[in-house]
C-alpha cells in the first residue's frame, strides 16, 4: 500500500513539474515582451509619460483654481450671512415668525379678468395654477399679504425666502397701480 501511494505520489509530482515547465516555455516569450513594453513606459521621452505628466498638472491647476473660488464664494457669503440674519422674517409685534403664526391668504373667486400673475418676476405659469388654486388671482391681494400670509405661502409653496428675495409684494403693488 504505502509503495502504491509512494508511485502515486511521483507520478502526480512529475505531472506537475512537466506542466510547469511546459507553461515557462510557452510563456517565456510573452514575459520578455512585457519586460521590454515595462522599459517603454518608464522612458521620459514617450508620449504616454508627457500625458502623464500634462494631466497632472492640469489637475493641480484645477484643483487650485477651485479652491480659490471656493475661498472666494466663502468670504461672500460669510459677508451676506450676517446681512441675511439681520432682517428676520417678523409679525406686526417685531418676533420671529413661528409656523403657528402663518396665516392663509384670504382667497376669492375667481373675477372675470384675473391678472396675469406671470408678470411679477419669480412666477411662472405652473406656480401661477397654484396660486389660482389657492384662491389668489389678482395683483391687489399679493400686494396686500402681511408677513403671516407670505410666510404661510412660502412654507406652503416650499418657496423658502422667494418671495421676498424677489419682492413679489412690491411687484404686485406696481402692477396693480398700472392696471
Amino acid at each position: 500500500l504505502l509503495r502504491l501511494a509512494n508511485h502515486a505520489f511521483g507520478v502526480w509530482l512529475g505531472a506537475l513539474s512537466g506542466a510547469a515547465e511546459a507553461s515557462q516555455r510557452l510563456l517565456q516569450p510573452i514575459v520578455d515582451d512585457f519586460e521590454a513594453r515595462v522599459a517603454q513606459f518608464d522612458d521620459p521621452n514617450s508620449s504616454s509619460t508627457k500625458a502623464r505628466a500634462t494631466a497632472k498638472t492640469m489637475i493641480a491647476e484645477a484643483q487650485s483654481f477651485a479652491q480659490e473660488v471656493t475661498d472666494i464664494a466663502a468670504k461672500e457669503a460669510a459677508t451676506a450671512v450676517p446681512a441675511a440674519n439681520a432682517v428676520p422674517a417678523t409679525g406686526d409685534s417685531g418676533h420671529v415668525l413661528m409656523p403657528e403664526d402663518f396665516r392663509q391668504p384670504e382667497a376669492m373667486e375667481k373675477p372675470a379678468e384675473p391678472a396675469d400673475l406671470k408678470a411679477i418676476s419669480g412666477i411662472g405659469p405652473k406656480l401661477e395654477k397654484v396660486l389660482n388654486g389657492l384662491g389668489i388671482w389678482t395683483y391687489g391681494q399679493i400686494a396686500a399679504w402681511t408677513p403671516q400670509e407670505v410666510a404661510w405661502v412660502e412654507d406652503y409653496l416650499s418657496l423658502t425666502g422667494r418671495i421676498s428675495r424677489d419682492d413679489w409684494t412690491a411687484q404686485a403693488a406696481a402692477l396693480a397701480v398700472k392696471k
